[in-house]
């Protein structure tokens, strides 16, 4: 009798924590108690849940690159010895791997690389000319482009009849002779600063390495080089004719759409009351304040119909367009000559002062006299 009531009292017991615990857990997840009790609906029998929609994985195309132009390639390298000079002249070296770094960097441009690149670059600074460019423009409206394309590839000479020549002329010449300017200031801070130099602790230290300096400097200019988007977008913009380097007053003259305009019968008609090619020998009836050495005469002109051929034609390639290869190349011979004075003056060096000396002497004021030399009487042109 006990034991059956002992049976009872625990069967009571059980049923009351199994019905706590269930109250427990619907409590605690009562998403699950209403998805329990949906699916044991009848009237849900059957039934499939509605699918959210997938969210899209595409994505936009990325936009079309654009090539860099042959010419702005071209420009590149000189663009950027330029800026290593203006920041050398500005930033005076603080430690030997300054001074060894600044080196290096000069070392990079053979005669021929920065031969090459200088015409490049000259040749966008006669686009930027607004009297050259909008007056070419305007020939290429008045008369037959394609004509006149066939006559500047035919004697380059004929650019001489073109309008804005003289101003364009003007342009590229002060351009140079501010060029050469720069490089001979810089050598000038350099050698005063060897000097000083002579003071300091870093830069009395004996450098070692000799051997393994001078195979490094012979071989710096086959070394890749890598032209920042800083130096090659003012030459972008310079090559779409507009005004990166021209000041805002010449800046409201520039043109700013160099594309073609279609040629038409009329156009072709008319293209013979154009200047005649044959005419081209003349001399041009603006005479600039500056003008070309006579080693660099050929060389000048044949920049300014290169010029003329990109605005005519911007699909026109370079260096295809007009070879200079009838031309000696004076600046690549005199950057050469001063390149192998630069690694004798690095073999006779011993402290670390003397690589400023260097520096000034062969890299920057060498260079800047090859540069001041395409203009004539350059000693007083650049002094």
């Amino acid at each position: 009798m006990l034991r059956s009531r002992i049976f009872y009292i625990g069967a009571v017991l059980l049923l009351l924590c199994q019905g706590g615990l269930a109250q427990a857990v619907s409590a605690d997840h009562p998403s699950d108690f209403a998805t329990n009790s949906a699916d044991n609906d009848p009237a849900n029998v059957g039934t499939v849940p509605p699918i959210p929609p997938l969210q899209s994985t595409t994505t936009s195309p990325p936009p079309p690159h654009t090539p860099i132009p042959d010419l702005v390639l071209a420009a590149g390298p000189y663009a950027r010895f330029l800026n290593i000079i203006d920041h050398a002249a500005k930033v005076p070296p603080q430690s030997a791997e300054d001074l060894e770094h600044l080196m290096g960097d000069l070392a990079g441009f053979d005669g021929p690389k920065l031969s090459h690149s200088f015409r490049a670059y000259a040749i966008l600074q006669a686009m930027q000319t607004p009297a050259f460019s909008s007056g070419i423009q305007r020939w290429g409206r008045q008369y037959d482009r394609q004509g006149l394309i066939a006559n500047l590839r035919a004697n380059p000479a004929y650019v001489e009849q073109m309008p804005g020549i003289g101003q364009a002329r003007e342009q590229v010449l002060r351009q140079i002779r501010k060029d050469g300017q720069a490089a001979l200031l810089a050598g000038g801070i350099y050698k005063d600063l060897a000097y000083s130099l002579q003071r300091l602790k870093w830069a009395s230290k004996v450098r070692g390495g000799k051997a393994l300096r001078l195979a490094a400097l012979r071989n710096a200019p086959y070394a890749p080089q890598t032209i920042s988007s800083d130096i090659l977008q003012p030459l972008l913009r310079a090559y779409s004719l507009q005004p990166p380097l021209l000041s805002p007053l010449m800046a409201t003259n520039a043109i700013p759409s160099r594309k073609p305009a279609k040629s038409s019968l009329l156009k072709k008609l008319v293209s013979n009351i154009g200047p005649d090619a044959a005419l081209a020998s003349s001399p041009p009836l603006a005479i600039p304040t500056l003008s070309a050495a006579p080693a660099y005469a050929g060389e000048l002109q044949n920049i300014l119909a290169n010029a003329a051929l990109q605005i005519l034609d911007p699909s026109t390639p370079y260096p295809g367009a007009l070879s200079s290869r009838g031309l000696s190349d004076t600046m690549a011979e005199c950057v050469d000559w001063a390149r192998l004075h630069l690694n004798q003056c690095v073999a006779a060096t011993r402290f670390v002062y003397e690589d400023s000396f260097c520096i000034a002497r062969h890299q920057l004021k060498d260079s800047g006299r090859c540069i001041a030399e395409f203009i004539d009487g350059h000693h007083q042109a650049t002094h």
